[in-house]
């Protein structure tokens, strides 16, 4: 990990930066980095006086970054984290930028917000207006509001387990002849794998999450990347006629209108 974030650092210097007083706003991917640039552009033309945005790969390279980079500033995806995680890391790095919303997919799914980026032609192809596009979009959301709860109980239990030494506790010499250790282990490891505790965990979320409203739902908890590829996507297709995953996904991101809650980045721009 540190050969590889090392040499991100020293390509965006030298490739990006130069002998120039830019700053570097590290994301995760590709697609953000398009997304980034077209809420910048929006917000300041000028934005590229200032700062470079790269893309760092992976979630936890973008924080490493961040910790050899101090001046640098960097975005990573809420995903599954919940709060007290994301207390956490905004805690031990006042130069990360936790997205709002799940992923940045998540800014091209709400039907509200898709109707306002769509061209008048394409408006009148919907006659009853944004209420037509919910009913297309938002059939099966209490699915895809399950799948992302479970993401959030599912995902963070391999971190977890590490956590309990698994797998590499019971790999050592030491241990081998111990039946008493060696059985401990094992029922720590099941029981934090009790499926009970962890369907009543999703069960009591899923209810939560359905009581907030349809816009939290879809910008919290829906899994943004997945639910724009199976169901943006081919809804837009169908109605506008077949167009690249990639290619629709980058027109959204230029029509659609600033996003509010991009409002708490600016300041770590230096933006006003």
């Amino acid at each position: 990990m540190a050969s590889n974030v090392q040499k991100v650092i020293t390509q965006i210097k030298q490739e990006k930066i130069g002998a120039s007083s830019k700053r570097a706003l590290i994301v995760e991917g590709k697609d953000d980095v398009f997304a980034v640039k077209s809420f910048l552009f929006k917000k300041n033309p000028h934005w590229e006086q200032s700062w470079v945005v790269e893309k760092a790969e992976q979630k936890s390279r973008v924080i490493e970054i961040l910790k050899q980079e101090t001046t640098w500033v960097g975005i990573v995806d809420k995903d599954e984290w919940q709060q007290e995680v994301i207390d956490e890391y905004r805690n031990k790095l006042s130069n990360l930028w936790i997205l709002p919303r799940y992923c940045i997919e998540n800014y091209i799914i709400v039907p509200d917000e898709l109707w306002h980026s769509l061209p008048a032609k394409q408006q009148a192809r919907l006659p009853e207006g944004v209420s037509q596009l919910e009913e297309i979009l938002l059939g099966n959301l209490n699915r895809w509001v399950s799948h992302g709860v479970l993401w959030s109980v599912i995902n963070p239990l391999w971190e977890g387990l590490r956590a309990r030494g698994f797998k590499e506790k019971l790999l050592e010499p030491s241990i081998a002849t111990d039946e008493v250790r060696i059985r401990a282990t094992l029922e720590e490891w099941h029981h934090y794998l009790d499926p009970d505790r962890l369907l009543e965990q999703h069960k009591k979320r899923v209810q939560e999450v359905k009581a907030l409203s349809v816009t939290e739902q879809l910008t919290r908890w829906v899994h943004g990347k997945m639910f724009y590829t199976n169901v943006v996507l081919q809804a837009f297709n169908a109605l506008f006629g077949q167009q690249g995953g990639k290619k629709r996904k980058e027109a959204l991101f230029l029509a659609c209108p600033l996003p509010q809650d991009f409002d708490s980045l600016w300041p770590l721009l230096e933006f006003s």
